[in-house]
């Protein structure tokens, strides 16, 4: 009896607290909802829009640099790509949360509702978990220079890319999707899951989701910061690849020397790429060529720059929405306070949001070349018309 009363609390506090819709409804010193006499939300309705067509634009920005500057198409960037897609994604499904806020229910069937959740929710996840392979990726490019620059490809970017979304859309499916079908929840004129109306897996949902990301991308970019520091610039790392590098050449020149000895000398172009034994995969080829062809100084900095801004983005959009939640999950009484009146909620739940709008801010700050195409494809867009 007790856990039904406080699964009714956690349902009645989801619904008047404008969680995740962000409807925009007041509470008394009690902690009772005080129903607006409007029936619309047109506070919510104008800046929801705006939020949406900013996200919207900045990443459709985003997307056409890509596809029209070849040079973006690093392997780098592969990855930016991919939290391009992802933020463009959830700028257009925030337009159903929008409609949310602006009528104060959920217009929509509930079997649409359950659906709906576990994408959104999903989509969020494979931002953040782009974010982890990212930090991933530039760690062992920092700490292991070499054979991240050998086994690196646009390939591979790929397919670490499909996973994020694979983990990411699999679990919140599985977590909100399948449960709200199998238990058959009902959320009455709102939107939201079956997990809020319980305390621990909604806890759990909130920490696997983003306090344990937050706190592996801490981890790495706190290791890559320190390397660099003592590498003054990342100078000694470059000595490192380069030692690395006179090691193949040796190498290569030990076969040359046996090819020459038997008399079958070949004399090798300065634009030819060297295949020093059977087996070598194509970017190990690759690397036997000059220096030039590592990872350069400029490069190492630019996506160190890049993931700087998106990591310090990442934590102001997301982390008062997480506590926030956190205290919800812990305690819902803990939020019937002015601290957290609902006007408090509704901008940090677009905050988060927001941080689809901010991420491209921060392509652009850390890369010329993208801020270049990004600007001409709005000042000069025939420049790219063939």
């Amino acid at each position: 009896m007790e856990n039904n009363e406080a699964n009714d609390t956690y349902t009645v506090l989801y619904e008047e607290g404008g969680f995740d819709n962000a409807t925009d409804i007041a509470t008394e010193d009690d902690g009772s909802p005080v129903r607006s006499s409007m029936g619309v939300d047109i506070q919510g309705l104008v800046l929801g829009i705006l939020v949406v067509i900013l996200i919207s634009v900045t990443n459709l920005l985003s997307l056409a640099a890509f596809v029209v500057e070849r040079r973006l198409r690093t392997y780098n960037n592969y990855f930016i790509i991919n939290l391009v897609v992802v933020d463009l994604l959830i700028g257009i499904s925030q337009i159903i949360g929008v409609t949310h806020t602006f009528l104060r229910y959920f217009p929509f069937s509930q079997e649409f509702c359950k659906v709906y959740l576990g994408c959104r929710q999903g989509l969020f996840f494979v931002s953040i978990l782009e974010v982890v392979v990212i930090c991933i990726d530039r760690h062992r490019a920092t700490y292991d220079p070499i054979n991240h620059f050998i086994s690196r490809s646009k390939r591979k970017a790929v397919v670490m890319n499909v996973l994020t979304w694979v983990v990411g859309l699999g679990f919140w499916l599985c977590y909100s999707t399948a449960w709200d079908f199998i238990v058959d929840v009902d959320s009455s004129r709102h939107c939201f899951a079956a997990y809020v109306r319980y305390p621990i897996p909604n806890l759990m949902q909130n920490v696997i989701t983003f306090f344990i990301p937050l706190a592996i991308i801490s981890l790495l970019y706190a290791r890559i910061y320190v390397k660099i520091k003592a590498t003054i610039g990342g100078k000694s790392v470059g000595r490192e690849f380069e030692d690395g590098m006179q090691d193949v050449t040796t190498g290569e020149g030990s076969v040359e020397s046996s090819n020459n000895s038997s008399g079958n000398s070949t004399r090798l172009k300065s634009d030819e790429r060297v295949v020093p034994f059977k087996g070598r995969n194509e970017a190990e080829r690759g690397m036997t060529k000059t220096g030039a062809d590592r990872e350069s100084k400029n490069e190492m900095m630019k996506a160190n720059r890049t993931l700087s801004y998106i990591i310090i983005s990442f934590i102001i959009a997301w982390l008062p929405n997480a506590i926030i939640y956190l205290l919800f999950a812990i305690d819902p009484a803990l939020l019937r306070v002015r601290a957290f009146p609902a006007a408090v909620r509704q901008f940090f739940v677009w905050l988060r949001y927001a941080n689809s709008f901010f991420n491209p801010i921060c392509y652009a700050a850390s890369q010329t070349l993208f801020r270049r195409t990004v600007w001409d494809l709005i000042c000069r867009p025939q420049k790219y018309c063939h």
